[in-house]
């Protein structure tokens, strides 16, 4: 069972943020019920993969000085799929991720994905093929799983949360997460391959 003191560690540790800063949000999120709250000490929560994608995403995204944080988080938590992509149409049948309608959702789904054997596997012997990008603004999330061979066509599962179309900016920041990190994550949280 991983608390949200063994979360916040390893955020900080995986993410290279200062523990003040992981710590200070899971605060925020707290208060604003955005984490499982149950107990101190030996009785506190379980964390879940969803508390860890709110964490991810508040980590991810800039949050405006003064801003209503909890308000932020929650619009990219809410992001509604945009754009589901796949290739072959067989390749996620055993990820959960796919049947997810908003980006909290699905990014909780997707830390839960890495523990598919045949990603997992790939990710520990350090091969990059998953990422989670966040734009800095949040205004999408896009979620991404790409294997190739040499000579063959790749196959791959893309997803994005956005709200409508977006605009053309001439800088897009995006922080991007790696599927080791979100192993990693899974690993703490004793989550379980689908079934």
């Amino acid at each position: 069972m991983a608390t949200s003191g063994d979360l916040a560690k390893a955020l900080s540790k995986l993410l290279n943020e200062p523990f003040s800063t992981v710590d200070l949000y899971g605060r925020h999120l707290r208060a604003a019920g955005l984490l499982n709250i149950k107990g101190y000490g030996r009785g506190a929560a379980e964390m879940t993969a969803r508390d860890a994608a709110a964490w991810l995403i508040a980590l991810a995204i800039d949050h405006e000085r003064g801003g209503d944080f909890a308000k932020e988080v929650k619009r990219v938590l809410d992001l509604p799929m945009h754009e589901y992509l796949l290739n072959p149409k067989n390749y996620a049948d055993d990820l959960q991720h796919a049947a997810a309608k908003t980006a909290g959702h699905g990014l909780a789904l997707f830390i839960g994905d890495m523990m598919v054997p045949r990603i997992r596997d790939r990710l520990e012997r350090g091969d990059d093929l998953v990422t989670a990008n966040f734009d800095a603004d949040g205004v999408f999330v896009s979620l991404s799983i790409f294997e190739h061979t040499p000579g063959e066509v790749g196959q791959f599962a893309s997803t994005t949360y956005q709200r409508g179309e977006r605009k053309r900016r001439d800088v897009e920041r995006l922080t991007v997460v790696h599927g080791r990190i979100l192993l990693e994550i899974a690993k703490l949280l004793e989550l379980k391959p689908p079934a």
